[in-house]
């Protein structure tokens, strides 16, 4: 609805997300956002990738997964706020 585009690319051998390029208007024109999904590994039957790469314009940051836990239960304190 807000006009955005998503562009996803898959592996041709495996079928997992390899992929995702999304393209955002803004007042200076077109904004492209791409993560790279790497390192695919099954948790709980299910392939997870554990490295994502994700570029824009300004920079590049790469997020580790070093433990994926499917449906953990968190302690509601959790989401208190700092000092209460």
């Amino acid at each position: 609805a807000s006009g955005g585009v998503v562009t996803l690319c898959f592996d041709a051998e495996s079928g997992l997300l390899a992929r995702m390029v999304r393209y955002t208007d803004s007042p200076v024109g077109p904004l492209v956002t791409r993560i790279d999904y790497d390192e695919y590994r099954e948790v709980v039957g299910v392939q997870v990738p554990v490295r994502w790469t994700l570029s824009w314009l300004s920079g590049r940051s790469v997020i580790e997964l070093t433990d994926v836990q499917p449906n953990v239960q968190i302690p509601a304190e959790r989401f208190a706020r700092p000092g209460q």
